[in-house]
């Protein structure tokens, strides 16, 4: 093709979704796309912007594809025709284009092979219609072909670093690919690369607008449509924006795995160790260098600018200090990548075994998933996966499952699992994702932290000694495993500050544009490095590290600046709330807290209080949800907290009552955590007859009622228990919601954990 190429530019970001969007279909009834979050979502363009005009919900599991078909009949296989398949496309000349699981292409007329179209070496997973020439088809292989109608194969596009999951073509002729490496790519069909567009996260889906603009469909929970129309493109600040976000994913992960600036490493000064992404970016200049893990150690590879392409040189010869400690460097290969672990796994006699590839580092849930939609495997299969996975890690037996892998809504830089252990083992806490970076994230298996809330023999004990204090005197009671709740569940890990820090920054720097947000916006001195921004972040890390230390306490001028994120817009308050969450856990800093914290009603005081009755109003956003009952879970720690928790848990309940219903699994987790605290508060300090615990049972009724088969029902489960252990009238309340009805049904779960708390509440019931 002589085609001019004009390079493709952010141009909006389509947010609605509670998951990763895993689909898109262009057709006469707008966008549509479709996600794990069990949705499906109509979008309507309206002059500038796109608007949600439907959600279509009913759905039971992932929706992972979605099409159109006009009225009339949909055609079909002769009965009996079995066809492994990943993708299907429908030509019009009413032939039908098969891409299966053992490499090959098939055409089909009549519920008819016709042909059949090989030379892909791994599973086929897309297929698309290429205007006045054929099909392209996008492999597992990392490749995607180029093919005629007669079947001939005329041309091989190669450049993607992983799996490539789709492929779109525009009328003229440009093809684009999503890949599993975080980008979205523009080619000829010569096998000409044009342009790559890197992503937060693995790009599951493609597909050109009538207009020429192209959709990507992405891990963050985001669609993005991107266009070569200079007049339809994003404003300046808003594609510097999401450069530096995905630069600083990029600098992050180079950090954690280059060794940059460690003695040792056996490279020459200005080269450093980098991760293979690292050639999925173009180079500066002609001959520029540099240096990959690769093969158990270093290879060098030089900037072809003429090519456009990276040039393999070779292995990097390496000094005696050399070790695979210090080039820390995976040593097996599947797929052209390298892993910690590639072993064989055996499904069925007489078929050859499944490679399943992952880095020790991994979430084995992620893993596990991953590894079964890519082998067109049931998901049934996942918990049994997920543990021989742990196994090999060393972890042991997996605790309940992290239902997924949530990219950052704060930054799009890895994976955020707010309260992603849910529940852990009786004594321990629950672990977060850092929101900003995922750094922390939740590691099944992973220990209780020394600020876990875990009960102690001092004067300060969250909970009592190792005798139940809710039983009484002698008497007897039936053994329970689960039942009642003995910690305060807290989220104690710190995220990154560079990350939060620029999220806080770049939202200070939208909110300075508008004359009616500029008063919130933070003041040069403020943003400054060094300054009074910087110092409030440092010393929020120092509080929840040292949780009695005066340290972690914001001067003057540091409250004033944590004041002004406060009293910002329900958009801009996540940070906020995520800041204070790490102050909550600190007994001088939450004292601070607590004398600011006003109700909980909206206002602009600038406190806690203020702050969550924002996040609980609508339209609720996850990102508030997520970090605002967080913060309530953290505000159960010290005593000036909890003693505000305890004057408003009725306002709190009342006003995030509807986050049991919520779609999105994690805020279940992070509500389900919320009631067990305040089930354990109920139930002590002489509250066991307040009516509180009421409010508290209808909570928890109503997140059984709702809840998908999740972990969250096993945290509900304890919570119920542990209030209508003591409380004859919760009790009662309880019968009348149902609970027997559901705990008899979750007591025959595979989960053995989800079964036994759920005998337990049976027992006393």
């Amino acid at each position: 093709m002589s085609v001019d190429f004009a390079p493709y530019k952010l141009r909006a970001e389509l947010r609605g979704h509670d998951e990763d969007v895993r689909a898109l279909c262009v057709c006469q009834l707008g966008l549509i796309t479709a996600s794990r979050d069990e949705t499906i979502k109509v979008w309507k363009e309206v002059g500038d912007i796109f608007e949600v005009e439907s959600t279509l919900v009913g759905h039971e599991g992932y929706v992972t594809a979605v099409t159109y078909l006009p009225p009339g009949l949909l055609p079909g296989f002769q009965n009996g025709a079995i066809v492994s398949v990943q993708c299907v496309l429908y030509l019009p000349s009413g032939e039908i284009v098969s891409g299966s699981n053992d490499n090959s292409i098939r055409v089909w007329s009549g519920g008819e092979c016709i042909h059949v179209l090989s030379g892909h070496t791994d599973t086929v997973r897309g297929l698309t219609m290429l205007p006045g020439l054929g099909v392209v088809s996008a492999s597992h292989d990392q490749t995607l072909r180029v093919w005629t109608l007669n079947g001939e194969c005329v041309s091989i596009l190669q450049g993607h670093a992983a799996i490539i999951y789709s492929a779109a073509a525009s009328s003229d002729a440009l093809i684009a690919s999503a890949s599993e490496d975080n980008t979205a790519r523009l080619w000829r069909p010569d096998g000409t690369a044009l342009q790559g567009m890197e992503h937060p996260g693995c790009v599951w889906d493609v597909a050109f607008l009538p207009n020429g603009d192209l959709v990507t469909a992405c891990a963050d929970y985001a669609a993005r449509i991107w266009t070569a129309a200079p007049d339809r493109a994003a404003p300046a600040d808003s594609i510097e924006a999401y450069d530096a976000g995905i630069a600083a994913r990029k600098a992050a992960a180079a950090e954690a795995v280059s060794g940059s600036g460690r003695e040792g490493t056996g490279l020459p000064d200005g080269l450093k160790l980098e991760d293979e992404s690292a050639l999925l970016a173009p180079g500066k200049k002609a001959g520029e260098m540099k240096v990959v893990r690769e093969g158990g150690g270093g290879m060098v590879y030089t900037w072809d600018a003429e090519k456009g392409a990276w040039d393999k040189v070779g292995s990097v010869v390496g000094g005696p200090e050399d070790t695979d400690d210090t080039m820390g460097v995976p040593s097996k290969w599947h797929n052209g990548r390298q892993y910690d672990f590639v072993v064989d796994v055996d499904f069925e006699d007489g078929v050859p075994p499944k490679k399943l590839a992952f880095n020790r580092d991994d979430n084995p849930y992620d893993v596990a998933e991953r590894f079964l939609v890519n082998e067109g495997l049931p998901i049934t299969y996942r918990q049994q996966v997920v543990d021989y996975v742990l196994n090999l890690m060393g972890q042991g037996s997996a605790l309940p499952p992290v239902q997924s892998t949530n990219v950052d809504p704060f930054t799009s830089t890895g994976a955020y699992v707010p309260g992603a252990s849910n529940f852990p083992a009786p004594g321990g806490s629950l672990s977060s994702g850092d929101p900003f970076t995922s750094s922390g994230g939740y590691v099944p298996g992973a220990q209780p932290t020394a600020s876990s809330g875990v009960a102690s023999s001092g004067a300060n004990s969250v909970t009592g000694g190792g005798a139940d204090p809710f039983t009484g005197a002698n008497q007897r009671r039936p053994v329970l495993a689960h039942i009642p709740a003995r910690v305060f569940y807290i989220f104690d890990s710190a995220p990154k500050l560079d990350a939060i820090g620029g999220k806080v920054r770049e939202f200070s720097s939208g909110l300075s544009a508008s004359p009616d947000t500029a008063s919130l916006s933070l003041t040069e001195s403020e943003v400054a490095p060094g300054g009074a921004l910087d110092m409030l972040l440092a010393k929020a890390v120092e509080a929840a590290k040292n949780p009695s230390s005066a340290a972690g306490t914001p001067s003057a001028e540091e409250a004033q600046v944590l004041g002004k994120l406060l009293r910002w817009p329900a958009v801009c308050l996540f940070p906020a709330l995520d800041i204070c969450r790490l102050f909550a856990l600190n007994g001088p800093a939450s004292q601070d807290l607590a004398s600011s914290a006003g109700t909980l009603t909206p206002s602009s005081s600038g406190g806690i209080g203020a702050a969550l009755a924002a996040a609980s109003v609508e339209p609720q956003l996850p990102s508030n949800l997520l970090t605002g009952l967080r913060l309530a879970c953290n505000m159960f720690r010290q005593t000036s907290l909890r003693s505000w928790i305890q004057a408003n848990y009725g306002a709190m309940l009342d006003a995030f009552a509807t986050v049991g219903s919520s779609t999105n699994k994690n805020v279940r987790s992070a509500w389900a955590s919320f009631l067990v605290n305040a089930s354990l508060l109920l139930t002590t300090e002489n509250q066991a007859e307040s009516d509180g615990v009421l409010i508290a049972t209808s909570a928890v009724g109503e997140l059984l009622d709702k809840s998908p088969k999740d972990d969250s029902e096993t945290m509900a489960l304890v919570a119920a228990g542990t209030l209508i252990q003591r409380n004859e009238d919760a009790k009662g309340l309880a019968r009348d919601l149902g609970v027997p009805g559901f705990a008899k049904q979750l007591s025959i779960s595979g989960d053995s954990r989800v079964a036994k708390a759920a005998e337990d509440v049976l027992s006393l019931l």
